[in-house]
């Protein structure tokens, strides 16, 4: 019986390291999201992008920003290419 529980005993000790190992493990990872997750917002910052953008080359047009509507209903049945704010298919 003094055999069992010192078995025992031995069998907690090892899964206490492996919780030990573990609850580290989610720590580690928890921090590298966090990160991530702030480099992420950095990269998808508006300025940032237009500061890159504008590194690239490019430029907005002459005319200004033109926004585009398109219908949200079934086509036209009498046009298969019709055009749609200045969009063709």
């Amino acid at each position: 019986m003094v055999l069992g529980l010192v078995a025992l005993q031995a069998l907690l000790a090892q899964e206490s390291f492996k919780i030990d190992d573990l609850q580290a493990r989610v720590d580690y990872l928890t921090q590298v999201n966090e990160q991530y997750g702030l480099a992420a917002a950095r990269l998808a910052s508006p300025a940032r992008i237009a500061t890159e953008a504008r590194n690239f080359g490019m430029t907005l047009p002459a005319d200004g920003i033109q926004v585009l509507h398109v219908p949200t209903g079934p086509p036209a049945a009498h046009s298969k290419h019709k055009v749609v704010a200045g969009v063709r298919p």
